[in-house]
């Protein structure tokens, strides 16, 4: 399969390996293609479906693949909105375009977030290198 790399123009990520795009009041949410390496096809996406506010750290979604689950945690606190209705009937986008079209679900940030917790992609890329080194 092959994978685009691709990225969406703000994406900062977590220690977690989920990334968040903010375009104005919508924050588009995803998984790292470093964390989906190796993994070459999603069974389904389990939906916890969150009502109101939530908080950073919340288990939204579950990727659930061959060998292993994926917790797709909020990566900021948020309104959610919704899933990526590209995705339905077709899972294997989130492997394809991890961090651009193969986003899994969108929020509204609760007002201006501090991005202490996110991770520049520059952070980001040292954090895993430094997790691959060990």
């Amino acid at each position: 399969m092959k994978r685009s790399i691709v990225s969406r123009p703000r994406i900062h990520f977590t220690s977690n390996h989920e990334w968040i795009d903010v375009n104005g009041s919508v924050g588009f949410v995803g998984v790292s293609s470093f964390r989906l390496k190796g993994i070459e096809n999603i069974i389904n996406i389990k939906w916890f479906s969150p009502k109101g506010i939530i908080d950073r750290g919340t288990v939204v979604a579950e990727i659930h693949t061959p060998n292993e689950i994926i917790p797709i945690l909020a990566p900021i606190p948020c309104k959610y909105l919704g899933q990526n209705q590209q995705l339905s009937g077709n899972l294997n986008l989130i492997l394809e375009s991890p961090q651009d079209k193969g986003w899994v679900f969108f929020v509204t940030p609760l007002k201006f977030h501090n991005q202490e917790p996110l991770l520049s992609p520059e952070n980001y890329q040292k954090l895993i290198r430094s997790s691959v080194a060990h």
